[in-house]
This record gives structure tokens, C-alpha cells and sequence, in this order.
């Protein structure tokens, strides 16, 4: 009589249970003593008839037994175990580089030069079919369309063949890879693009003007800054020293033979004299340093004590005649290679280009409004000294500021909101008491002043007169910004006295002792402008930009990233839970659209062949042949 099972099987695991029990039998059946071998083969058969006649509880029964002899005789030897455990990972590996080359892949974001859109610890999901099919662990493309690239979108691409250190990794700590990077998506082959008031203007290959760079909703929040530094990437040679922006060298200081250093630009067709007086008239090329991307509408800025302005620039009749402020806003601006200095030393041993000084008085209105629109980086408080935020370097420096008050954790501000940032990035509110939110004058120079870089070195000092905080001013329709926002309306009677400064300074002006003014040189005329004044991308050329300019390495550092390079396109920011978690800000991708349907066609068609295999197998029926 047959034993009755406590567990039913399912006829296609009885048939599992046979199919592996068999396998067995034929390569080692004769090491069974003769009873036994015959004992499992009268089973085996009986097992195989009741799943032809589909008895299931008949098929369960004997099962049974045969998972018990499995279990007992066939087990496989540590060899055995270990060989097919190393082609089961093979395996893996290989579906799994497959599927996140050209399919779709997790990233978590190190670093904050995409904040607010992404920051540090944020866990996403990436697309790899957003406009092409990517050859696995290579920067090509089996496929691509240049259409599905949308301005104002985040891209993801490859490192190789940028100029920047450190992109050599591996992938799955097997294969050769260079890291990726991301980035927003700003232009496109042919797109001539210009900046002005934080923004950036365009018109595409057609002549049509790019309005999206400007009008789009997920744009009006960020600004964009043409340059980090007036100085850019500063590289010698023997014909001299070259400024880069945009890695292009768009300006260089030579020697004459006795000695005199000479600034010159390149106008597109030659080198010429840097001349910045042309700011002060109309010109239809390129003559000075700081006509290059919209320049001469930025200011690099600080924040200065009175007595920082006096020790600073002495009491020189145009400091005398300033109206009082609580803190003063010192801006350098319109840079050039030949006034009012050629080069000069910075407080880091490097070199500076001076450009001129403008100064506008603080009231405690435009202290508030900058305190209310705070960005900082995450910064780390321990010991009441504050870090710049890096993984596993959260040590004090001698140059680290201090925050008397503040409890130690992990903080950042963005849009004037204080958080404390927890385990895995996660955000929590800082109460309003904390000496962070302070609005005295105090807090407020230290936020902008070391607010980036946390470090006392961009304290404003007499050796370090050029070496300024990644903070811009500019102007925007007639209002002076800063972080971002209108800090002094063009109404304000404290603006209006600084243009007729301006405009007395310029006008006083020689070519001994040249000035131009820090004005509204208002947005781009029109395409020609930008043409002339701007730059244009070449076939396969993509301008990328972070959107938190003041530490992203991207366009303005390394240039245009190669169509090649682009690998997809982030989806959905799965971690931290909160305001931004799903679909980040950007131009919305299609849902479907060839690359994507090619790939998940592939899928499907593998996954039919493999359902339709292990379905077929689980019915097939099993013939038992002894061995003699």
C-alpha cells in the first residue's frame, strides 16, 4: 500500500521531482545495489504513467519517496555545488549588465553639484532607452536618435574622453568602465546660446529662439552662471598664458620683447588686443575678455564689514561718498587681460585676472531678503566647527568657520529652509530658534561668504583681495539678484545711487585709469547676438550644466559632452521619501518611443521562449530506459 503524503504536489512538480531523480539515475544509477536499483526504477516508471494519466495525488504519492531517495543519494559533491554555482553568478552577471547597460539601472548621487533637483545620498532610477540603445560597458551606441535629446531634461553620460581626473572604475568590480555623470540637458548641435540674468538664451540651427531654456517651469527656480571664475581653466605654453572657458581658450597674456605682458582675445578669426573699454559703446565683435557668454553682466561677490572696506580700498574718494549699510556688497566685475592691472597674485598662490570693483550698501531689508533666499552646501557642524560635507571626511580643518550654538549634525540650507539631514538623506525641519536662522549681520556674511566652500579662507582679507566665494550678482530687467532671487529692486533708492556712481566713475574715466560700469546691459538683442557674443555647438556637441552652479564641474569646465558619450536619462528619485520623490523636474520623456520599444520587444521575446520552454518541459512526457 502506498504511503499517503501530508503534502499534495503539483503534477509539474512531481514531474520536476522525476526529471531530477532520472538525470541522476543515468549517470550513477549502477553504484545502487540491485534491489534498490530496482525498487527506484519500478517507481520512476510508475511515477511517469500517473503523470501521463495526470493522477495528481497517485504522482504526488510516489514523488514522495523519490524526493526522499533524492534526498539521501543524490546529493551533488562540493565540486559539483561549487561549478554550478560559479555558472549560475556568471550568468547573473551577465543578465545583469545586460539589463542595466541597456535597459534600466539604479544610481545613487555622491555629490551636490545637481542640488536641488538631486542631492547627496538621493537613490534614482535611470533610463538607458531615452533616446538610444547603448553598447554594454562601452561610450557607443548601437542605435541612436539625436530628436529624443530634450533641452532642459537631465541626461546621464560617460566620462571618456573629457578632460577630468578620476573617471577610470569598474563595473561590478570586473570590467574596465568609466564612471557617469549627471547632468540638465541645455544645448544641442547647432543651438547658439548666450547668459544673461541668470538665465540662458537661444536659438537652435532652424534660427527658432529656444524659449524652454527660460519658460519651462522646472528652469525659473535655478541660475545659471556663464563661468565658476572670471579666470576659468588657466593652462601655459610657449606662447603664453591661456584662459579657458567652456574648455576653449578665449583668452591669453603674451610678452612683448622687452618684457611688457600683452591681453588679447580671440574674436573668431584672430587674436586681437583685450580692450574693455568697449564695454562702454556698442560693438559687433568680440574685443574684450569679458564679451564672451554674457560675462560682463556677472559679478563675483562677498560681503564686507565697513571696516573690511576701508582696509580693503582705503578711503578713496568713491568709498567716502557711500550712503551707510549695515554690511557692504563688494563686486568684481567686467574681467580683462590689460586693465586695470594685467595679472595679479590670489590669496592661493594662483592666478587672479582683477577686473574692477563695485560697492553697494546693505540695508537690513536686503539682509533679510538675502537670509530668506540662503542656499548653502550640506555642510557637517561638529564641535561647533563646520565641515564642507564629504563621505567619511567629516574632520575639523584650521580653516573650518565656526557655528557657536549649533548642535552637531549634518545641515543644509536651500530657499532660506534650514534641514537637518538624518540616516540615508533623509530631511527633517530645524527649529526657527537655531542661531542658524540668525538675520544678524554676522551670520549672514558668514552663510554667503563661506557658505559654498566652508572654509575661512574666503573670509575677505588683504591677501586674498581676488579670491572670492562661488556667489554672483547680476542683474535681470533692471533688479540686482543674488542666491538667485531680487535682493534690490531697480526702484530701490540704494540702487539708484550706485548706477549714477557708476555712471559718474565711467564717465571720469581715462585711458590711464580706465573704468567701466556695472550695468543692465539687458538680454540679448537678438540671434546675431548671440552668434557673435555666444557660443555655438557643432555636430554632436551637448552643453550640459548643474544645476547648482556654484560646485558643479560641467560645460564650463570640461566642454561639450560627445553624442557618444550620452547613456540615458534619470526616471524616478525612489529615496528619500518627500516633496521630490518621483519623477524629478525636467521635459517629461515619451513613454514609449523606438529604443524603448526595441528593447522591451527583446525582453519579451526572451521571456516567451523561456515561458514557453519551461512550460513545455514541465509537460514532456519523461521515458524511462533501464540500465542494464
Amino acid at each position: 500500500m502506498l504511503n499517503r503524503s501530508p503534502k499534495t504536489y503539483k503534477l509539474h512538480q512531481s514531474h520536476t521531482i522525476l526529471k531530477n531523480v532520472y538525470s541522476w539515475y543515468k549517470k550513477k544509477g549502477n553504484t545502487l545495489s540491485k534491489e534498490m536499483k530496482l525498487r527506484l526504477e519500478d517507481d520512476m516508471e510508475a511515477l511517469s504513467r500517473s503523470l501521463d494519466s495526470k493522477n495528481r495525488q497517485e504522482a504526488s504519492d510516489i514523488a514522495t519517496r523519490l524526493d526522499a531517495f533524492s534526498d539521501l543519494h543524490c546529493k551533488r559533491s562540493v565540486f559539483t555545488y561549487a561549478v554550478e554555482l560559479v555558472f549560475a553568478l556568471i550568468f547573473a552577471l551577465i543578465i545583469a549588465t545586460f539589463v542595466r547597460q541597456m535597459w534600466f539601472e539604479p544610481y545613487e548621487i555622491p555629490t551636490g553639484s545637481m542640488r536641488p533637483t538631486f542631492k547627496e545620498q538621493d537613490h534614482l532610477t535611470v533610463t538607458k532607452t531615452a533616446f538610444g540603445i547603448n553598447f554594454p560597458l562601452k561610450t557607443e551606441h548601437l542605435y541612436f536618435d539625436r530628436a529624443l535629446v530634450q533641452r532642459t531634461s537631465v541626461v546621464i553620460f560617460s566620462g571618456d574622453g573629457l578632460p577630468l581626473s578620476d573617471v577610470d572604475t569598474t563595473y561590478f568590480g570586473i570590467f574596465p568602465y568609466k564612471k557617469r555623470y549627471i547632468k540638465r540637458l541645455i544645448g544641442k548641435p547647432g543651438d547658439s546660446l548666450y547668459f544673461y540674468g541668470g538665465q540662458v538664451y537661444g536659438y537652435d540651427k532652424e534660427g527658432n529662439e529656444i524659449k524652454e531654456l527660460r519658460e519651462s517651469p522646472w528652469m525659473k527656480p535655478l541660475e545659471h552662471i556663464p563661468f565658476l571664475s572670471f579666470e576659468g581653466e588657466i593652462k601655459g605654453g610657449n606662447r603664453g598664458i591661456f584662459f579657458q572657458q567652456m574648455h576653449t581658450s578665449v583668452g591669453r597674456v603674451t610678452w612683448d620683447i622687452v618684457g611688457s605682458p600683452i591681453g588679447e582675445v580671440f574674436n573668431g578669426k584672430e587674436w586681437v588686443k583685450d580692450n574693455p573699454l568697449a564695454q562702454a559703446k556698442d560693438h559687433n565683435s568680440i574685443e574684450t575678455y569679458s564679451d564672451f557668454l554674457g560675462m560682463r553682466g556677472f559679478a563675483e561677490a562677498r560681503l564686507l564689514t565697513k571696516d573690511e572696506l576701508i582696509a580693503l580700498h582705503g578711503k578713496k574718494s568713491d568709498i567716502k561718498d557711500l550712503e551707510d549699510g549695515i554690511l557692504y556688497l563688494e563686486m568684481r566685475h567686467t574681467p580683462s587681460l590689460n586693465y586695470p592691472s594685467t595679472l595679479i597674485q590670489n590669496g592661493m598662490g594662483g592666478i587672479a585676472i582683477p577686473g574692477y570693483t563695485a560697492i553697494i550698501p546693505l540695508k537690513q531689508s536686503h539682509l533679510d531678503a538675502i537670509m530668506n533666499h540662503m542656499y548653502t552646501s550640506r555642510f557637517v557642524v561638529k564641535n561647533e566647527k563646520g565641515i564642507l560635507y564629504r563621505i567619511g571626511k567629516e574632520d575639523a580643518r584650521q580653516d573650518s568657520p565656526e557655528f557657536a550654538g549649533v548642535e552637531d549634525g549634518t545641515y543644509e540650507f536651500y530657499y532660506g529652509k534650514v534641514k537637518k539631514i538624518g540616516w540615508g538623506g533623509t530631511e527633517s525641519d530645524v527649529a526657527s530658534d537655531n542661531p542658524l536662522y540668525s538675520h544678524s549681520k554676522e551670520n549672514i556674511q558668514k552663510l554667503f561668504n563661506l557658505g559654498i566652500e566652508m572654509s575661512t579662507q574666503f573670509a575677505p582679507s588683504l591677501n586674498n583681495r581676488t579670491f572670492f566665494p562661488h556667489r554672483y550678482a547680476y542683474f535681470r530687467d533692471g533688479d540686482l539678484y543674488l542666491l538667485g532671487a531680487k535682493i534690490v529692486p531697480k526702484e530701490d533708492s540704494i540702487l539708484l545711487s550706485f548706477q549714477k556712481r557708476e555712471e559718474a566713475k565711467e564717465a571720469a574715466a581715462t585711458t590711464k585709469a580706465p573704468y567701466v560700469a556695472f550695468k543692465d546691459y539687458g538680454p540679448p538683442k537678438d540671434k546675431e547676438f548671440v552668434k557673435t557674443f555666444g557660443i555655438t555647438l557643432k555636430d554632436k556637441e551637448y552643453l550640459v550644466l548643474g544645476d547648482n552652479h556654484a560646485v558643479s564641474a560641467d560645460s564650463r569646465v570640461f566642454g561639450f559632452v560627445n553624442e557618444d558619450n550620452l547613456q540615458g536619462a534619470p526616471c524616478y528619485i525612489l529615496w528619500p521619501f518627500g516633496d521630490r520623490f518621483g519623477s524629478p523636474p525636467q521635459m517629461p520623456y515619451p513613454f514609449m518611443n523606438l529604443p524603448r520599444a526595441i528593447i522591451w520587444a527583446i525582453a519579451a521575446i526572451i521571456f516567451t521562449i523561456w515561458y514557453v520552454y519551461e512550460y513545455q518541459s514541465k509537460k514532456k512526457p519523461i521515458l524511462i530506459k533501464r540500465i542494464k
